[in-house]
């Protein structure tokens, strides 16, 4: 619930409710109305005396605000109680809106202290509402009936379709913990806080219900991930990312160039490979005439770069297959040339596509990948070092979770449809 700007709130109270007591402090309360009592439902109520509260976090202001509480008695059963007051919850000194906002402010990369010195309080304080406040939230979310009215079995809620998977490293318990995104909608829907122990259990917790709705799978190229998403999601087609694939052939490039280089005796040969990586790693095809020409000269320095290079070429066109066919025809044609060239690399990554030559012409026939997935493990590791780490899993999870998915965020750093169709 959004509650009302507290100054707004302070705007519109009567004039006769509000007291400046000094310079710098603000004295108010509420009218005065009837209160029923909220103990025995009696209607003969009075007020019984009134107590002082100095609240606490509203940013941006030099005034003290002090709020002068009406408690009421109630006649019937002699029990008192304090007046409803929508801008404060009960045992509480600081205004709900400004908790409001400072649950919020974690929608962006700030840390918990620039937050707290912002409200003028301590990052405990921001760190426990913020808490509080997600695991208010868990509690809504799951408070699910299991069944609808009738006894009738209820129907499977809709659970995403495309789904993809990763590990990042986090500095919270475990060395790697697991993230798992809806890539249709684009939000992070868990973090798991081990990829080896809470992994199975995390993921099989899932209802299988919801498990059988998974259409797509996108990982990379690990087959730990493989094996659980083939035990766990049997009607999901594993995607490979793109990105992993292709790189399979850069890395193997670039080790045959640091081979050749190795091996060089010139000095001056060496320096002429100094900034040649970007150049080898590039697809000739995107090549301006000036860097054909250089990259013609390194090639001539040795047979096995030239092969190298042809080779990597020639794995990066089978993501241009037209069809299923012509892809598994690509990928038998490259095997045989990288076994026959006799470079370690190279045979590696035959070997390797062929084990994975079905889930990546998923990732080329469905056009899903991890560009998404590693975006998120970008900004992860963006807010680990603004915050200097994190010491408990579940702040560390909470926090990820409301940075990723907050849509303000996400509208901002997201460009409108109509200015992305305009330049294509």
């Amino acid at each position: 619930m959004q509650h009302l700007d507290f100054i707004t709130f302070l705007l519109q109270l009567p004039q006769q409710c509000k007291e400046f007591v000094s310079e710098d402090v603000l004295q108010f309360q509420l009218p005065r109305r009837h209160h029923d009592c909220p103990y025995c439902g009696g209607s003969h109520t009075s007020v019984d005396k009134y107590r002082t509260q100095i609240l606490r976090g509203v940013p941006d202001v030099r005034i003290t605000f002090i709020y002068k509480n009406r408690r009421y008695r109630c006649t019937e059963c002699g029990r008192t109680f304090s007046e409803d007051r929508p801008f404060l919850k009960k045992y509480q000194r600081m205004p709900e809106s400004v908790v409001e906002d400072m649950v919020s402010a974690h929608g962006d990369l700030l840390t918990d202290s620039y937050i707290a010195r912002h409200h003028g309080i301590s990052p405990c304080t921001v760190s426990r509402h913020f808490l509080r406040a997600m695991r208010r939230q868990d509690a809504n979310t799951l408070d699910i009936p299991d069944t609808p009215q009738g006894g009738e079995e209820a129907a499977p809620s809709a659970f995403p379709t495309v789904l993809s998977m990763d590990e990042f490293r986090g500095n919270v318990g475990a060395k790697f913990q697991v993230a798992i995104h809806d890539l249709k909608e684009r939000t992070c829907l868990d973090i798991i806080e081990n990829r080896t122990t809470h992994l199975h259990e995390a993921i099989s917790s899932i209802p299988e219900a919801s498990r059988m709705q998974v259409e797509t799978f996108s990982i990379d190229l690990s087959n730990q991930f493989r094996s659980i998403v083939a035990q766990y999601f049997p009607n999901a087609t594993i995607a490979a990312d793109k990105f992993h694939a292709m790189r399979l052939a850069s890395d193997a490039m670039d080790t045959v160039r640091k081979n050749v280089q190795e091996k060089m005796k010139n000095q001056n040969e060496k320096l002429s490979f100094k900034k040649s990586r970007k150049l080898l790693l590039s697809r000739f095809q995107h090549l301006d005439e000036k860097a054909k020409t250089r990259l013609e000269k390194l090639l001539a320095v040795d047979a096995q770069l030239r092969t190298a290079y042809e080779l990597k070429e020639e794995y990066h066109s089978l993501f241009d297959a037209a069809n299923h066919n012509d892809f598994l025809e690509k990928v038998r044609v490259f095997s045989c040339h990288a076994e026959q060239s006799g470079i370690r690399s190279f045979r590696s990554v035959a070997r390797t596509t062929q084990e994975w030559k079905m889930e990546i012409w998923h990732g080329i026939a469905t056009g899903y990948n991890n560009g998404f997935t590693e975006g998120c493990n970008n900004t992860i590791k963006v807010l680990k070092r603004i915050a200097y780490g994190f010491r408990n899993f579940e702040n560390f999870r909470y926090r990820i979770l409301y940075l990723l998915n907050n849509q303000e965020r996400r509208q901002r750093r997201s460009k409108p449809k109509n200015q992305t169709s305009a330049k294509k």
